[in-house]
């Protein structure tokens, strides 16, 4: 995009699957700050790709430029992001884990800065997708910080399991994103399991008792979801940031506050709080209490 500010730059795209693309805003070889989300189920190198995957990566650059001009975030679909029932399982996130990670040395390699401030970002699945990068061999060091929205999980119970700190973990998950609540297998089949026993016992009403009891059998604490323990989840132990509830799903039949995280327009708390995550100034964001 010739004479955009940010300036707009290709880094790669492919045929592969279905279809590849890196795109940055802002240079990544000379900002301090370099940022790289991993969008999740559905996406892939369409029409929806350019009008709002690229532009969740836009609105960080612009957001976190504001704090830091030396800042470039980009959005890296490097592999093939579940389109359907596959987001259930592991396996996407499991291919496209050693590319993330390899691409996340590659910019900590070709960065002028001596000393470069690295931020991965995941979003839905590809929350998972980082999260397994991060348990390759030799992990992401040159990763200091990550910011997980909207996560149903990224396959470890602990921030620092991720090769940081905690308190270099930092969570977004609006109160009506269904996504971040998704409950664990073990809740799923305990509450199952309780509702049929509840049925036979006390018919509907014991039902629905056994089905909330076999649940939390299932997962005590309440605090799993279905990829691990829920990032924000005081179990977990990153620090959360406070966002928009969102649109009720259960009222208005819709998924909107799942994909509000980036939007200063919908989501000006969230959206400011990645900003200054990006160019490392955490203290700049709003907290918000764990689950």
């Amino acid at each position: 995009r010739a004479g955009g500010q940010p300036p707009m730059l290709l880094l790669g795209v492919g045929d592969q699957g279905n279809g590849r693309a890196i795109v940055s805003f802002g240079d990544p070889d000379t900002s301090k700050n370099v940022s790289a989300y991993v969008p999740g189920l559905g996406t892939k190198l369409d029409g929806g790709f350019a009008d709002g995957t690229v532009k969740r990566a836009r609105d960080t650059a612009v957001g976190a430029r504001e704090i830091d001009p030396s800042s470039a975030s980009i959005v890296w679909l490097g592999y093939d992001a579940p389109q359907g029932a596959d987001v259930a399982g592991t396996g996407d996130a499991e291919r496209g884990a050693p590319a993330y990670q390899s691409f996340m040395g590659a910019l900590a390699t070709t960065n002028e800065n001596a000393d470069p401030h690295l931020t991965a970002i995941g979003h839905s699945y590809g929350s998972l997708t980082v999260g397994t990068a991060s348990q390759q061999p030799g992990g992401m060091p040159d990763v200091d910080d990550y910011i997980l929205l909207g996560s149903p999980g990224v396959g470890v119970d602990h921030a620092e399991d991720l090769g940081v700190g905690k308190q270099h973990v930092f969570v977004g998950a609006a109160e009506n994103d269904l996504v971040s609540k998704a409950p664990s297998k073990g809740s799923v089949a305990g509450g199952v399991i309780g509702g049929a026993g509840g049925f036979l016992l006390g018919g509907p009403a014991g039902a629905v008792v056994g089905a909330g009891t076999g649940a939390e059998l299932g997962d005590l604490g309440d605090d799993d979801n279905w990829f691990g323990k829920d990032p924000a989840s005081e179990a977990f132990g990153a620090t959360r940031f406070r966002t928009e509830d969102g649109p009720n799903a259960f009222t208005q039949w819709t998924l909107e506050a799942h994909s509000n995280y980036f939007n200063p327009e919908k989501d000006q708390m969230s959206a400011d709080s990645i900003a200054n995550i990006v160019a490392g100034n955490p203290g700049g964001i709003t907290p918000e209490a764990r689950r």
